[in-house]
């Protein structure tokens, strides 16, 4: 029997500049579902994704899940570097065989793109051409930090359609979003964090209907 949960996590706590923004944390990632990550801005969303990452470390807990080369994650504003469309994408895939660069770049739209420094590339193509390379590589665990902040409808719709897809083939996935109607559109599981602590963490048709804590019932309110 395959095992329900992809990662583990207790007692996690993580400190910056001498500040605990994590605290004493205990939950588990379902696999194959989209556990989002919601909450106010400096409530620890994204700190959580970067720990768990192993980009962070860990003030005290542990973790128990995919190695760090099997989990992927894809950053609000990703960083091009001096390379054409096409040059990027076979850096962020580079080690991994028989990756079809041309079915990935013609799914996102970007054919017309491959030769234009990536530097060069527009908000929403940036983020198609990183999220594309991340699943490419075929991950177990994918990583988002806020995927969609700021971005046009046609690329948010993109990244939802795919994102869904991935899903649907098995991939764990874990994403922060401020979107409410993202949130109930994709969600399988919520993580409601308020100042550093996990006070909400339940199914997404739970949550919606009956939030656990008062800070997730004045976010649903107020979003």
């Amino acid at each position: 029997m395959s095992d329900p949960h992809i990662m583990q996590l207790e007692n996690l706590s993580v400190e910056l500049a001498g500040r605990t923004v994590i605290k004493t944390l205990n939950t588990a990632i379902p696999s194959g579902k989209l556990t989002m990550l919601m909450g106010h801005n400096g409530a620890g969303k994204s700190v959580f994704l970067q720990a768990i990452h192993g980009l962070l470390p860990l003030a005290s807990g542990t973790i128990t899940g995919p190695d760090i080369l099997a989990t992927k994650m894809v950053f609000q504003r990703p960083i091009m570097l001096r390379r054409s469309t096409a040059e990027m994408f076979d850096f962020i895939t580079s080690g991994y065989p028989s990756i079809d660069r041309q079915y990935w770049l013609a799914r996102a739209g970007l054919m017309h793109q491959l030769h234009l420094p990536a530097k060069l590339l527009s908000a929403g193509q940036a983020q198609k051409l990183f999220l594309i390379a991340m699943l490419a590589t075929r991950p177990r665990l994918l990583l988002l930090d806020e995927p969609t902040a700021h971005l046009d409808y046609e690329s948010t719709a993109f990244i939802e359609e795919i994102l869904t897809e991935a899903r649907t083939q098995g991939l764990s996935i874990i994403m922060s979003s401020h979107n409410r109607t993202q949130v109930k559109r994709l969600a399988d599981h919520v993580l409601f964090f308020d100042k550093g602590h996990l006070v909400d963490d339940q199914a997404a048709p739970a949550f919606f209907r009956a939030p656990a804590s008062s800070a997730a019932q004045r976010w649903l309110d107020f979003a």
